[in-house]
């Protein structure tokens, strides 16, 4: 058994306030979980209103299995047009 964690640090232009930066985290968070059935967090909500960093964690039988998954969820998460992905960090245990 394999597990996978990742961080994703974005930018997130549409947000000018705080509350529209937890609408939109808390769509990406949701919308993640629901795809993938992965454990998801905001880290460190109060970065800046205008960015946000989300961890999450996904567990598989072997590396390829979990590194595939990693691979969906990144190409899931830039066709969301609502923000850009500054940085994409996994980690394969």
């Amino acid at each position: 058994m394999r597990i996978g964690a990742g961080q994703v640090l974005l930018s997130i232009p549409e947000s000018f306030s705080l509350k529209d930066k937890r609408r939109i985290m808390n769509s990406i968070k949701q919308r993640l979980k629901n795809r993938f059935n992965l454990s998801v967090i905001e880290i460190n909500p109060d970065i800046a209103w205008n960015q946000g960093l989300i961890g999450f964690a996904c567990v598989g039988e072997d590396e390829m299995t979990v590194k595939h998954m990693i691979d969906q969820i990144g190409r899931f998460m830039e066709d969301d047009g609502r923000y850009e992905i500054i940085q994409f960090n996994i980690q394969i245990y």
